[in-house]
């Protein structure tokens, strides 16, 4: 008898994705990979984003296992398998997380520091990756160079503004349309909050704290509105990073200044990396910052977390843009 269990898939519809909570069969692990019972699952926007662009009519139209960052026990060893354990508290990334039971790469594998709750371990994986190949692979920021990442309450922004100031960056600048999220940032190693609801006083704001240098580095999660300030604002040979285009995909762009300044715009995804080029990603934020995460420096950042059947309700409170943080879904991972 198939043992079953119990996840969410993204189908297509007429007017872009929905979430079906479906039954399915538990996977098994391939070589080299592993099967994790979830207790804890991240959410993420992107998957809000790329959702609406699913309908029917466009390929892929199948419905897929929907999910990115997990944290629980490793359940099942697949061939080839070392250095683990059945049993050992691992989080990471792996497609189709919202689910009582995934597949992941042993590569892909974090281990939990001792004593973090599993909600708390789910709002790593896929922010801190992400960060970290924006900031410090992408970017290459270098401690001394101010840093400013827009979008600074957002999943990604909480640990971005933490690796800059981590690795030295001064000032770490943080942007915001919520005033009363300014403390929170600045608690997470922001030597200043922004607030950006006023588009000529910020820019002026950022060029005080650079003494009018301007920023070296933006991560942005914002994209197109900001697009034309954030050039105004960025230094000699500076770096703009397009991590995340919550705000819109299109923007004016002042090449001139571009040229001017010399400056570069680099985009990053997951969306066209090869699996290996992903798994490389993971294992560059393990060697780097994992320690930091088990002795305290880095820390997620939780805001709430939602019952495992209740993921609409964590993405209508993801749009309501009230979060600081990560949204996690508790997950029961009793199979069927």
């Amino acid at each position: 008898m198939t043992q079953t269990m119990k996840a969410w898939f993204t189908v297509p519809g007429p007017d872009g994705a929905v979430f079906e909570f479906r039954e399915c069969p538990v996977p098994a692990p391939g070589p080299g990979q592993v099967v994790v019972a979830v207790r804890a699952a991240g959410t993420n926007r992107g998957e809000l984003i790329r959702g609406a662009q699913l309908r029917v009519a466009t390929a892929p139209a199948s419905p897929a296992r929907a999910g990115t960052e997990f944290a629980g026990e490793i359940a099942v060893l697949g061939e080839g398998v070392s250095g683990w354990t059945p049993g050992d508290r691992v989080m990471g990334r792996a497609v189709g997380s919202y689910a009582q039971y995934v597949v992941a790469h042993q590569r892909a594998l974090m281990r939990i520091p001792d004593r973090m709750p599993w909600a708390e371990a789910a709002a790593i994986p896929n922010v801190f990756v992400t960060a970290h190949d924006a900031l410090v692979t992408n970017a290459a920021a270098r401690p001394g160079e101010s840093v400013m990442v827009t979008a600074g309450p957002s999943g990604v922004g909480t640990a971005a503004i933490q690796i800059a100031r981590h690795i030295g960056a001064n000032p770490v600048l943080a942007t915001t349309r919520t005033p009363a999220k300014a403390a929170a940032l600045c608690a997470l190693g922001a030597h200043e909050a922004i607030d950006t609801r006023d588009a000529g006083k910020w820019v002026d704001a950022v060029m005080r704290a650079t003494a009018d240098r301007g920023v070296d580095v933006i991560i942005d999660h914002v994209g197109g509105p900001m697009l034309a300030d954030n050039i105004r604002v960025l230094a000699l040979k500076a770096r703009l990073v397009s991590v995340g285009r919550n705000a819109g995909r299109v923007g004016d762009c002042d090449l001139d200044e571009v040229a001017r300044k010399r400056a570069s715009i680099i985009g990053v995804t997951f969306r066209t990396r090869t699996p290996e080029e992903s798994l490389v990603c993971s294992e560059r934020f393990s060697a780097h910052l994992l320690d930091a995460v088990a002795k305290g420096a880095l820390k997620p950042v939780l805001d709430r977390t939602f019952p495992f059947d209740r993921l609409t309700d964590a993405h209508k409170y993801m749009l309501s843009d009230a979060q600081t943080g990560k949204i996690v879904l508790m997950v029961d991972s009793a199979a069927g």
